[in-house]
């Protein structure tokens, strides 16, 4: 199981934006990019999986960010998830903090699954 976090942008959020909020993982933190499969991956020092974000995608379909998350949110939206591992109280806060900090860079909202 993963605790999930759903980024919901108002403005395509760029790499200056997505950086600036994997930052926010802190300074003991590790970030790899898998340019093929659109993923980033943020690591503790000690080698741990704390977040993995896939790359953004484009909402247009009235209602589908209701559908999937049950939000009122009217497209157009950016749509950036992440996924951290479950009953991990430091990745869940990296989690938060990163799609906190990503949806107030972007004028949007963050969604989290708990």
């Amino acid at each position: 199981m993963t605790f999930d976090v759903v980024a919901l942008c108002r403005r395509e959020p760029g790499p200056e934006a997505v950086v600036a909020a994997l930052l926010t993982a802190g300074e003991r933190s590790f970030v790899d990019f898998d340019a093929d499969r659109r993923l980033i991956g943020v690591r503790h020092a000690d080698g741990r999986a704390l977040l993995t974000v896939e790359g953004a995608r484009l909402v247009d379909v009235p209602g589908e960010v209701g559908r999937l998350l049950g939000l009122d949110v009217p497209p157009p939206v950016w749509w950036v998830e992440g996924r951290a591992p479950d009953e991990d109280a430091e990745a869940e806060a990296v989690a938060r903090t990163f799609a906190g900090a990503l949806a107030v860079a972007t004028g949007g909202r963050a969604w989290s699954s708990r």
